[in-house]
C-alpha cells in the first residue's frame, strides 16, 4: 500500500477515533486525572507495577521535570507511591498503589464509554475490530523505539 494511501486512511480515521473512542474514554477519567496521568498508570501496570522516575519519564517520552509534577499529582490522588532507592539516593521508585490498581480495574469493568460504539457492531465486526486493534498494538510496539514492551501482556494486565 502506498504511503500516501496510509496517510489518508490515518487522517480519515483520526476524527472518528476521537469522537467514538478517545472522547468517551476521557469522560471516564475521574476529576483531576488527566490522560497523561492515565498513561503513566498504564505504563506502570504494564511494567509490573513499579519503575524508577527516570524509566517512567523515558517510557512516556516526557521530560523528567514534567514527570515529577505529574507523579506529584498521582501521589496526591494516592494512585502511586514514591520511595527513595535504598542503594542509590538519586533514584526515586514509583509504584502503583492498591488504589491505582483499582482505578485501572474500573476501566476494564466499565464498558460504558465504548458501548455506544461497540453496540453498533455485530459479533463478526467486533472480532475484526479486536484483531485490528491487536495488529495496531503490535505495530506500535515494534515501531516505538525506546519504549519497552509490556512485561505483562495487555490481556494479563487486566488482572
Amino acid at each position: 500500500m502506498k504511503s500516501t494511501k496510509t496517510q489518508e486512511l490515518l487522517l480519515n480515521l483520526m476524527p472518528m477515533w476521537n469522537y467514538q473512542i478517545a472522547k468517551p474514554f476521557k469522560q471516564l477519567l475521574d476529576e483531576g486525572v488527566s490522560l497523561e496521568m492515565y498513561y503513566c498508570i498504564q505504563m506502570l501496570r504494564w511494567q509490573g507495577g513499579a519503575m524508577t522516575m527516570s524509566q517512567l519519564a523515558r517510557q512516556t517520552k516526557m521530560p523528567k521535570q514534567q514527570m515529577t509534577k505529574l507523579v506529584n499529582r498521582l501521589v496526591e490522588q494516592r494512585l502511586v507511591s514514591r520511595t527513595d532507592d535504598l542503594l542509590d539516593r538519586r533514584v526515586i521508585n514509583i509504584q502503583l498503589t492498591k488504589e491505582g490498581l483499582e482505578y485501572m480495574d474500573h476501566f476494564l469493568e466499565n464498558e460504558g464509554s465504548f458501548s455506544r460504539f461497540l453496540d453498533k457492531l455485530d459479533e463478526e465486526q467486533k472480532e475484526k475490530f479486536r484483531k485490528a486493534l491487536e495488529i495496531m498494538f503490535e505495530v506500535f510496539l515494534q515501531t516505538s523505539g525506546d519504549i519497552d514492551p509490556p512485561l505483562v501482556s495487555p490481556e494479563a494486565a487486566k488482572r
